[in-house]
C-alpha cells in the first residue's frame, strides 16, 4: 500500500488506542474494580498508550510501499519520503483523536470524570499506602537499619490523587494543538530514519572463489 493509505490502516489502530486511553473512565467502575488496577491505570495509563502509538507509527513505515517510481529518484529516498508521510499520517490522526477527547473531557464528560475521580481515588489512595506500609514491614523483619526503614515516599493522600484525575479546561485545548504538531514532527521523522534504514544497501556477498 502506498503511504496515505497505510498510514490511514495504522492510524486508525491508533485512534482507538488514543479513544480507549483518554475515554477510559467511561469503561471503568470503580466501584467494583481492584485498588492495584486504578493504581495502575492511573500511573502508566498514558504511557502505554503512546508506546502502542509509537509502535503503529514504526510499523506503518516499516509496512509502506512505494507506489510512484520515478527511475531518477533512488529507492532508498522514495523510502525515506514514504516513511516519513505514512508515520505523519498516524500523528496527525492521533493529534486529531486527542484534540477531540479533550474537548469533550472538558464539557460533555467533565462530570463523568469527577464522579470517576471522586470514587477512584480512595481506593488507588488506601492501595499506594497498604503497599508502602508493607515495604517498610518488610524492612523492618529483615533488620534494616533506621535510615532504609524511613526512607519511604510520604504517604499518599486523596486529594492530590483526585486532582490528577479531574478534567483538563479548555485551556488545555491550545496545548493539545501544540502537541499535535510536535507530535507529527517527532513521529514524521522516525518515519523517515525507518525508511532511511529500510533503504540501506544489502552487504555485498563474498566472491566464490573461480572453479579450476
Amino acid at each position: 500500500m502506498g503511504p496515505i493509505r497505510t498510514g490511514l490502516a495504522y492510524g486508525s489502530a491508533a485512534v482507538l488506542v488514543a479513544l480507549i486511553s483518554d475515554l477510559y473512565f467511561l469503561f471503568v467502575d470503580p466501584a467494583s474494580t481492584e485498588g492495584w488496577i486504578l493504581a495502575i491505570i492511573a500511573q502508566y495509563r498514558t504511557r502505554l498508550a503512546l508506546a502502542a502509538i509509537l509502535f503503529l507509527a514504526i510499523l506503518a513505515a516499516l509496512r509502506v510501499r512505494p507506489t510512484q517510481l520515478d527511475p531518477e529518484v533512488p529507492y532508498r529516498s522514495l523510502l525515506l519520503r514514504d516513511g516519513a508521510l505514512s508515520a505523519t499520517v498516524v500523528a496527525v490522526m492521533v493529534g486529531l483523536t486527542l484534540f477531540l477527547t479533550t474537548a469533550l473531557q472538558a464539557t460533555l464528560f467533565a462530570g463523568a470524570m469527577r464522579d470517576y475521580a471522586g470514587e477512584a481515588a480512595p481506593k488507588i489512595v488506601s492501595y499506594v499506602n497498604e503497599v508502602r506500609e508493607e515495604i517498610r514491614a518488610r524492612r523492618v523483619e529483615r533488620g534494616a537499619p533506621p535510615e532504609e526503614v524511613r526512607d519511604l515516599p510520604p504517604p499518599a493522600q486523596t486529594e492530590a490523587v483526585e486532582a490528577t484525575l479531574q478534567p483538563p479546561a479548555l485551556r488545555d485545548l491550545g496545548r493539545s494543538i501544540a502537541n499535535l504538531v510536535l507530535r507529527a514532527v517527532l513521529l514524521g521523522t522516525l518515519g523517515g530514519l525507518v525508511g532511511l534504514l529500510r533503504g540501506r544497501p544489502a552487504p555485498r556477498e563474498r566472491e566464490k572463489p573461480p572453479r579450476e
